[in-house]
């Protein structure tokens, strides 16, 4: 099937790229008042004459060439040329069979103050305007279909990936926030915001550098610039509402149910959102809404969420611009989610010539509740100070059963040991933080300054009742345990922060920065057997219990010096001085001073679009580590503090490449990291004869991370089509330690993981995505004692929607995962194929009936594989299987009238 869709794929292509090759057409742009220098990044509209759909358009490099490809010969064409700060430009011109290549002689575009938007002729807005710090797509140039949400537009804009995490990049820069209209839109979410918002509703997608992030620390490497997306919309959305509401059910009493309401206007908006399911789906996307369900950090794995999950939520988000101009936002949003999964996990644990074969069935029951309220408020005293609110509050409540049974075996398949484990626990907590910050901006240019106060409080209440019993072999043995188990844990911290820039000259400036910090936490844990005379947990077991209070200072002070020698390159040499000064206290031993100076030097260097920058930083063992007592939750799998544990500092150096070609829509990026560490915390172990295993953390130098990665992006355009291609490659390699039983050695983990993606758009009527991806593990070890591991993992995805006829659209999706990891009773080829067909109906296609099969080969699993130490993990857990849902989806589309009144609310 792959090898179909491959060829059809190629075969589009070659036909999309070749068919049309007929004329092209070409020229430079050049400022008319210095024919010297040329603009860059100006857009270039074809039309037909007398047509006024866009037969394509490209933007002129940095240099101001252009070059417009697969005209037809014939045909009379006009262009208009858009570049920020000048005049708009219109020719007509012919391609005829004797000349179908016609380069234009240099063309002078003349200086202008109107701004862009003032061009009057909508038709003729081109599709892209690349302003100083902002890049701008006019959405009207980006054909979607009626039903289309944000994340459909924000597809087909060039430079802008959507990835399957709901992260977003554009030109290989990571994208954290999504305003609307230059507001908060829940926090800025970015999955509440593409899944949710009608493309229909948007008029401009603006693209910019994250202010904030930057008068935050000013001397950040351009490529680690966040990005912010800001939706401008068009002037009737302002006058009415939108959203939609959605309902449906399936068999094995399956359900799914929701809405979403949107008022805005100029000044105000307003929306609200509800949401229950029992199919595994987050609801509108939005994290904060999932609680604080448990998952794996994995390197590879296949499918959505573990488990069966029902969920709800709901929410309510509004921004008020007042007449003194302060931006004010607030959103509050309610989550639950209940869990239930069964897992079977096996770890393969070498030692020298034997193994120990751990094999682990549970059974998990997990809800969770939470609330979270932000607020935001932004005001400009004068046209120099902003200043910036951000309050936050977070309560919440999880209640967890679990259950299991483990079994050690070693290589001769004979038992060592075996446990059944069961806990019901119970968490409260509720964490407060606020955000104060201020940036002033002064007459002198470059000159600014920019300081923060932020307060953190948080109160974890953990009650974890916990009954074990063991059967030791050899020799014959029995342990059983019945405790409860109370841990509270509350942190404070409070941060003072500023850094000033000082220009002295236009090559060169320097800033400032400082802060100061005060920490209090305290870590209380009580464990209690249980009596067996009235059954209450009420023996205390002082050895299983200590509070551990710590409270000090940090504090930072350094400067950086930004040397320009030329356009091009640049020089940022600096050096901070750090400190700890933390005093833990302990309620049975004496207590332990953390008092050291840490001299940190840094180097920046940049070079057009390559920027190198070495960093240090360190950071005290946590309160957990050093806390003396023994998790005997698992008794066979016993973990404890240490109080001696060192601060870590680490050496961090990283370079990254990135450049996108404007004209010929190619991108690509190079990038790599390496990480030292001095005073590294890795875990000791210690098996006893009876398979029992205590976990120890201790201080190691010497352990390294580092990864790199390339990749490549190529998108083929024109008004109707589309195809994008991206290759890339990744590679991780990491230097550990690992120590059993005394036996110490270094390891070296190392991945890569080639991937490919093609994606095909044939006029919004067919579309194809094809990925491609394998990821080769492997960890080898300096003391023969530690037999080498390695694994492989092939994972593809391939994905169809044809809308045809109309107002019909099928969709169908199938992945495959391909473990080279065999392990009896675990699926080594998990295949999961989905399939739906949708009819749009109403006027505007408001409404949308939906049926879909999902899991239609009752994969029924998820499966998931790492390699840590000297131990490979094999997960795998339930999910849904096969089932069928049939749904109907109303979108609520108001415009152009008051909410209420002659109006109906819904606009029936």
């Amino acid at each position: 099937m792959m090898k179909l869709i491959l060829s059809a794929f190629l075969i589009c292509m070659t036909t999309f790229t070749f068919a049309q090759k007929t004329g092209s057409i070409s020229g430079v742009l050049l400022d008319s008042a210095d024919h010297k220098q040329t603009v860059g990044y100006a857009t270039i509209s074809v039309f037909k004459v007398g047509d006024s759909v866009m037969t394509m358009y490209k933007l002129s490099d940095d240099k101001g060439v252009f070059k417009l490809n697969n005209l037809q010969t014939g045909v009379r064409y006009r262009i208009i040329i858009n570049a920020w700060h000048y005049a708009v430009i219109r020719k007509e011109v012919s391609l005829s069979t004797a000349t179908p290549d016609l380069k234009l002689d240099n063309i002078l575009m003349v200086s202008k103050s109107t701004d862009l938007d003032e061009v009057k002729i909508v038709g003729e807005r081109p599709p892209i305007v690349v302003r100083k710090d902002t890049i701008e797509f006019n959405a009207a140039s980006f054909k979607t279909l009626p039903a289309a949400v944000l994340e459909d537009l924000l597809k087909k804009l060039p430079g802008v990936t959507l990835n399957a995490d709901g992260s977003i990049n554009v030109n290989g820069k990571k994208v954290n926030k999504i305003l609307v209209d230059g507001k908060e839109f829940f926090g800025g979410d970015l999955e509440t915001a593409t899944k949710n918002l009608p493309a229909n509703i948007i008029d401009k997608v603006q693209v910019t550098d994250d202010k904030e992030a930057r008068q935050r620390d000013p001397n950040m490497i351009p490529a680690d610039i966040p990005q912010v997306i800001n939706l401008k919309l068009k002037k009737n959305i302002k006058q009415g509402a939108f959203g939609r509401v959605y309902g449906g059910g399936g068999d094995n009493e399956l359900y799914e149910a929701g809405g979403i309401i949107n008022v805005f206007r100029e000044t105000t908006q307003l929306t609200a959102f509800g949401y229950r399911n029992n199919v595994n789906k987050s609801g509108f996307n939005n994290r904060d809404l999932q609680g604080n369900g448990s998952g794996f950090a994995t390197n590879a794995s296949l499918g959505g969420g573990t488990g069966l999950q029902t969920s709800g939520g709901a929410g309510l988000n509004f921004n008020v611009r007042t007449k003194n101009k302060v931006n004010i936002n607030g959103n509050y949003l309610y989550g639950m989610s209940d869990n239930f999964k069964e897992q079977l996990a096996h770890e393969d644990q070498s030692i020298g010539d034997d193994k120990l074969l751990t094999r682990n069935e549970s059974t998990n029951s997990r809800q969770n509740y939470t609330h979270n309220i932000r607020g935001a408020i932004d005001f400009n005293t004068d046209s120099t100070l902003t200043i910036y609110i951000r309050p936050s509050i977070s309560i919440g409540n999880s209640n967890n059963f679990y259950s299991a049974n483990k079994q050690l075996r070693n290589k001769s398949n004979e038992l060592i040991n075996n446990a059944d484990n069961t806990a019901l626990s119970n968490d409260d907590n509720i964490s407060y933080y606020n955000s104060a910050s201020l940036n002033k901006v002064f007459k002198k240019e470059g000159r600014s300054l920019y300081t923060s106060l932020n307060i953190s409080k948080s109160t974890n209440l953990n009650n974890n009742f916990n009954t074990t019993e063991s059967t030791i072999s050899v020799p014959p043995s029995t342990v059983s345990i019945d405790q409860l188990r109370d841990n509270s844990i509350r942190n404070f911290n409070t941060e003072l922060y500023a850094n000033y820039n000082e220009p002295f000259s236009k090559m060169i400036s320097m800033t400032l920065r400082g802060s100061m910090s005060y920490v209090a936490n305290e870590n209380a844990l009580t464990t209690f057997f249980r009596n067996p005379l009235d059954q209450n947990y009420d023996i205390a077991v002082p050895n299983l219990s200590e509070t551990v209070k710590q409270s000090g200072i940090r504090s930072s002070a350094g400067g950086v010096l930004i040397i320009k020698l030329n356009n091009n390159l640049q020089l940022q040499p600096g050096i901070t001085v750090n400190t700890i000064d933390l005093n833990n206290t302990f309620s049975n031993l004496q207590d332990i001073r953390q008092n050291y100076t840490f001299l940190i030097p840094e180097l920046g260097f940049r070079y057009k679009s390559l920027s190198i920058q070495y960093r240090s930083s360190f950071s005290e063992p946590s309160i957990q580590n050093i806390q003396p007592v023994s998790n005997n939750t698992e008794p066979l799998y016993i973990d404890e503090g240490s109080p001696n544990l060192q601060p870590t500092t680490r050496h961090l150096l990283s370079f990254n490449l990135n450049k996108y070609n404007t004209k010929n829509f190619f991108s690509y990026s190079v990038y790599g990291s390496a990480n030292i560490q001095k005073n590294g915390v890795v875990r000791s172990k210690i098996i006893t004869p009876e398979g029992i295993q205590i976990s120890t953390p201790i201080n190691i130098d010497g352990i390294t991370s580092s990864y790199g990665g390339v990749d490549f992006r190529k998108d083929y355009k024109n008004a109707k089509h589309q195809i994008s291609i991206i290759m890339a490659m990744d590679i991780t390699h990491d230097k550990g330690f690992v120590m059993v039983n005394n036996i110490s050695s270094n390891t070296y983990r190392f991945r890569y993981r080639p991937q490919i993606s093609l994606t095909l758009n044939l006029n919004d009527k067919f579309e194809l995505n094809q990925n491609y991806s394998v990821s080769k593990n492997s960890s080898t070890y300096d003391d023969p004692f530690y037999p080498d591991l390695k694994y492989s993992t092939h994972t593809s995805g391939s994905s169809m929607i044809i809308r045809f006829p109309k107002r019909i659209v099928w969709d169908a999706n199938y992945n495959i995962q391909l473990n080279k990891q065999q392990l009896a009773g675990y699926d080594n080829n998990i295949q999961l194929l989905n399939a739906g067909v949708s009819v749009n109906f109403l006027k505007e296609d408001k409404a949308n009936l939906r049926f879909s099969l999902n899991d239609i080969l009752n994969a029924g699993v998820r499966r998931s594989i790492s390699i840590w130490e000297n131990s490979i993990y094999d997960t795998q857990y339930n999910n849904l299987g096969t089932y069928g849902l049939l749904s109907i989806t109303y979108n609520i589309k108001n415009f152009g009238g008051n909410v209420g009144g002659k109006n109906k609310f819904l606009g029936l």
